[in-house]
């Protein structure tokens, strides 16, 4: 149990120690106590902002509500998650938490029982240089790992289950 803590919060320190840095993201697949999942993106506000920007233009918003259901647009365009090679996982309730790192949440929905295989895609943030994105997936028994999505595979895992870990394929 300590091994799992010392490594969640290597990871959210690492993170938050380079919150600013817009190329940095994570994204996190999260199964909750009582079985359902939720998918968690953090980034720099200013990663946001940017993709906001380039997809929708910079005068397509007044508010701070008008920016954050862009962002829940852009991020539900942009990232994509598949079950057991069938199983297209769905986002609702979306909603974002601004600040200088700024997280946005969703729920999942058609995440199956027993996984064999997961691919995720997040593009979101693509067109900011050298961009990446930490993966980890927090389910219940298995390993805690970290996968990175950038350029070399093209903003794309595909991991397999193996035992009480996932693996790339």
């Amino acid at each position: 149990m300590k091994i799992h803590f010392l490594l969640l919060s290597t990871l959210f320190l690492s993170f938050s120690n380079s919150a600013h840095d817009p190329e940095l993201s994570s994204t996190l697949l999260v199964e909750r106590n009582d079985g359902t999942w939720v998918l968690q993106i953090r980034a720099a506000l200013t990663a946001f902002e940017y993709e906001v920007h380039t997809h929708y233009g910079k005068d397509q918003y007044a508010t701070p509500e008008e920016f954050n259901a862009l962002v829940v647009r852009h991020l539900m365009e942009k990232i994509s998650i598949t079950f057991n090679e069938k199983t297209a996982a769905t986002l609702q309730n979306g909603y974002v938490k601004l600040g200088h790192e700024t997280m946005a949440v969703f729920d999942m929905n058609g995440v199956p029982k027993k996984i064999n295989k997961v691919m995720v895609s997040n593009t979101s943030f693509k067109d900011i240089h050298d961009s990446q994105s930490a993966l980890v997936i927090l389910k219940k028994g298995f390993n805690k790992q970290q996968f990175w999505l950038n350029t070399d595979n093209e903003h794309t895992a595909r991991l397999k289950a193996s035992r009480n870990q996932f693996e790339l394929q």
